[in-house]
């Protein structure tokens, strides 16, 4: 699909992916694993497996996912790149690191740019098989509100970061912003 619609969905994707991008290369080593809600979602084993918290890398990786698994619509198995397959019930086994994160991003605008060329008016209107926990909706309303989940985690973790003094990089469109720096 190459309408205006879609060339605005990339770029709506693309601000999301830049602000993940920036707030987990902000974070510094000491506040990688640390929650930014301890007492409500402190990291730690779910009873099913894997881990399940709120420090900065988790958010990533939690928001990278579900971009991840939702572009696919489940109309396909989701199948996400390695480390990432080490989960149980899409709960990291193991505490990811920036380096891996950061190329998550990337796998994900790969994903992005997948999906976007491929969309058609159709498979917009497509509902999303009983096996998604958006059933019934419509692909191309989920695909729509994908990168406004990405935000809102970018954007936790940099409050988290400021709050505790680090210096994080302007947003895309602030003054002072330059990509990939």
């Amino acid at each position: 699909m190459t309408s205006i619609f879609a060339k605005s969905l990339a770029s709506t994707f693309d601000i999301a992916l830049r602000l993940m991008e920036a707030a987990l290369a902000d974070c510094t080593d000491e506040l990688w694993r640390t929650d930014l809600w301890p007492d409500e979602a402190r990291t730690a084993p779910t009873p099913n497996g894997g881990l399940h918290g709120s420090a900065p890398w988790f958010l990533g990786y939690h928001a990278l996912s579900c971009l991840d698994y939702d572009l696919t619509g489940d109309f396909e198995p989701w199948a996400p790149p390695q480390p990432f397959d080490d989960n149980t019930y899409g709960f990291p086994n193991r505490i990811f690191t920036r380096p891996e994160l950061l190329g998550y991003v990337d796998w994900c605008r790969g994903r992005v740019r997948q999906t976007l060329d491929t969309l058609t008016e159709e498979l917009a209107a497509r509902p999303l098989p009983s096996t998604h926990r958006y059933q019934g909706m419509a692909f191309g309303v989920i695909v729509g509100n994908v990168p406004g989940h990405v935000v809102e985690h970018a954007a936790q973790i940099r409050q988290f970061l400021t709050a505790a003094g680090v210096k994080v990089r302007p947003m895309p469109g602030d003054r002072g912003y330059t990509a990939g720096t």
